[in-house]
């Protein structure tokens, strides 16, 4: 019966094809007509001296601020922990890949 279900599932992918290929098409001319895509072009803007130097000093107000952050003292027992949080999205990553090697990249 192993035959027969491939047989049924490259009938089902062969009729799809058709189906995908207007739907690239379509979103390759969304892409290509002026003013339909998602992001538009940024609008040109010169900063003046003003908005410079608004900039400077929010910066100089809040960089020291962060730098200083740390816990609060109930939690500073997990800092360890929190310091490693950050990476944890990189290991899933990898580990998708050797999944992945795992199984053949299938």
């Amino acid at each position: 019966w192993h035959s027969i279900s491939r047989v049924r599932m490259a009938a089902r992918r062969a009729s799809m094809m058709p189906l995908l290929l207007l739907a690239a098409c379509v979103c390759g001319l969304m892409c290509c007509l002026p003013g339909t895509s998602f992001v538009q072009p940024p609008v040109a803007r010169s900063l003046t001296q003003e908005d410079v130097a608004k900039l400077a000093t929010a910066g100089a107000f809040f960089v020291p601020q962060a730098a200083g952050a740390r816990l609060p003292d109930e939690f500073v027992a997990f800092a360890p922990i929190v310091d490693v949080l950050p990476i944890l999205p990189i290991f899933f990553l990898l580990l998708a890949f050797l999944w992945q090697a795992s199984v053949g990249f299938r």
